[in-house]
């Protein structure tokens, strides 16, 4: 073994109890002193599975074979203090780490544990609060922290050991856009500031994988591919054309590389991975397409009409005529001038109101703190508002944004048999268990379902009661893409039922694709509000990847697809 491989994996092979699959088969790879690596791959592909097995005290209960080493050591020989110094673990869900009751004595925990002096303690909790920004939350009480906010105390908490390599499972899931951002840049800086080596599960690639020197591509618990970020197109591409079908993380796979791989000529070795890559790539094919218009500042526009309304001529609505019809639709959910506060003089929702159309996607977006989740809360009654009204016509169902909250049953399938009506007829837990592929997973505990799968079996025990409106808190987090399209079919076919949805995203693309209206949330009010496509428009930051992408160089495209679309219409690829 390379003196400076830091962590590696032989052969390695997992199996849950009562199961007859494997969760993970076979793998094997190798990670470098200070290299930053991305795994990826659908949800339930066995990616929090994997790197649970590096975290000594995180291996799961099953049967297993393989070997695991840690710089060169049989990493289950070793010794609990080392192991929990050296090898730092961030897990999917902020709340199950948290153990006291404040931000600096959450910090302090683990150094105390380690037996580190008082005065050290002190020193790198300042030291560290600093770093990580941290200070006017310092003394806070964690239970006062939005989620975002807990997953940056928990890196943080495990950074204060001084960890040799970080392991983390999908950390940037609770986050808004621009605290992805902050996170992520913090996680690039430990990496190259420090050399810590990462170890990093993730479903959103659009930031994290530019930042990669490799990326592990897994599927259906084995290890597709171990590759370089500007080579997943390609991998991509073989899968496609030996199973005819798409890889269920490609539609994960940032806008650079997913617009590539559709429109690429054969000589092109590389993808681009980052957004600006990707705009130079964009830049050179439409150039050597001639498709130029004159005057114009950009080189061609498309159709973006797609999804708008028409009126009754078959015209195309402009969005000021959009506006006006969804004002004048039927409005099933309405909240108005709703106030807010947890103590008295600190307010989080100050004349908050919305209006939700029958059958119609709203979406309500903002930073983290911002009070999205709490907006939900009050609008099902979880809260009391101290001023305002909340009027809603049917029966409203709420999904939380940790999905464990809603699980009470041993199996999968006795979470949505509970929710039967009748229990003498149970086809229809065999049809939800079938519509959210876990019918593998039926005689599991919930608990031990990966994330996405998680988030699936909660939605799924909230259908089974018929509901006619749905708040969602952050519906896509621990999805792969595949699935998140299956979600996004489920949604539309329950608007075209006369279903609302109110969701609460920091998943940009998803909002862009399905989303009928946007709202953004600041200052305890919806200070924005609008059609989708003139939301994004208007937008800089609160807007999608192939939105910056394609800025200055094609017309409005804020979708993947536009972008592919008019490139193909151009003779692209």
């Amino acid at each position: 073994m390379e003196q400076n491989t830091v962590l590696s994996c032989e052969h390695l092979t997992f199996c849950y109890p009562r199961q007859t699959q494997d969760a993970i088969h076979d793998i094997s790879f190798v990670m470098k002193e200070s290299e930053f690596v991305v795994l990826c791959g659908q949800s339930g592909c066995g990616k929090t599975t994997l790197l649970r097995h590096f975290k000594k005290n995180q291996i799961p209960f099953g049967t297993g074979s393989g070997r695991l080493y840690y710089r060169g050591q049989n990493l289950e020989r070793m010794n609990d203090r080392e192991c929990a110094a050296r090898i730092g673990y961030v897990g999917q869900n902020p709340d199950t780490q948290l153990v006291t009751d404040k931000v600096w004595h959450e910090l302090a925990f683990g150094l105390e544990n380690l037996g580190v002096s008082g005065i050290q303690i002190r020193r790198r909790t300042a030291e560290i609060a600093q770093y990580f920004g941290m200070e006017s939350w310092f003394r806070k009480p964690v239970s006062e922290l939005s989620g975002g906010q807990k997953q940056i105390l928990n890196l943080a908490s495990v950074v204060i050991m001084q960890p040799d390599i970080l392991l983390l499972d999908e950390p940037t899931a609770q986050l808004d856009p621009i605290g992805t951002r902050r996170f992520l840049d913090t996680l690039g800086r430990l990496n190259r500031d420090l050399g810590t080596a990462v170890l990093l599960s993730e479903q959103r690639l659009e930031e994290v994988l530019p930042m990669a020197d490799r990326v592990l591509i897994m599927h259906q618990g084995q290890l597709l591919g171990d590759t370089v970020p500007s080579h997943c197109g390609d991998i991509l591409e073989k899968f496609e054309k030996e199973h005819g079908e798409m890889l269920s993380i490609a539609p994960a796979m940032p806008t650079a590389v997913r617009v590539w791989q559709a429109c690429h000529n054969e000589k092109e070795q590389e993808a681009p991975v980052s957004i600006r890559q990707g705009r130079s790539w964009l830049q050179q094919t439409v150039h050597k397409s001639g498709q130029t218009e004159k005057g114009s500042g950009q080189y061609f526009q498309i159709d973006n009409s797609r999804g708008t309304p028409a009126d009754k001529a078959g015209r195309q609505q402009k969005p000021q005529e959009r506006e006006k019809t969804l004002d004048q639709e039927k409005v099933v959910l309405q909240a108005k001038g709703i106030f807010f506060e947890y103590e008295k003089g600190k307010r989080v929702l100050e004349d908050f109101s919305i209006q939700v159309p029958k059958g119609k996607i709203f979406a309500i977006m903002g930073g983290n703190g911002s009070g999205k989740s709490t907006a939900l809360k009050v609008i099902m009654g979880i809260y009391k508002a101290r001023r305002g009204k909340v009027r809603a016509s049917g029966r409203i169902r709420y999904l939380a944004q940790n999905p464990r909250s809603l699980f009470t049953e041993l199996t999968v399938e006795e979470e949505l048999t509970v929710m039967l009506s009748d229990w003498h007829d149970r086809s229809p837990v065999a049809k939800m268990l079938r519509y959210l592929e876990l019918e593998k997973q039926q005689e599991q505990n919930p608990m031990d379902l990966s994330g996405g799968q998680q988030q699936r079996l909660a939605l799924g025990k909230l259908l089974m009661t018929e509901p006619d409106i749905l708040l969602l808190d952050e519906p896509t987090k621990g999805l792969d893409g595949a699935f998140k399209k299956k979600l996004a079919e489920l949604l539309k076919d329950l608007c075209l039922k006369g279903k609302s949805i109110v969701l609460v995203s920091h998943d940009m693309d998803f909002c862009a694709q399905y989303a009928n209206i946007c709202g953004l949330l600041f200052d305890g009010q919806i200070i924005s509000q609008s059609p989708t496509e003139s939301f994004f428009r208007d937008n800089v930051f609160y807007t999608t990847p192939a939105g910056r992408m394609s800025q200055g160089i094609l017309g409005e495209c804020f979708r993947t697809e536009d972008i592919i679309a008019a490139l193909q219409k151009a003779g692209c690829g």
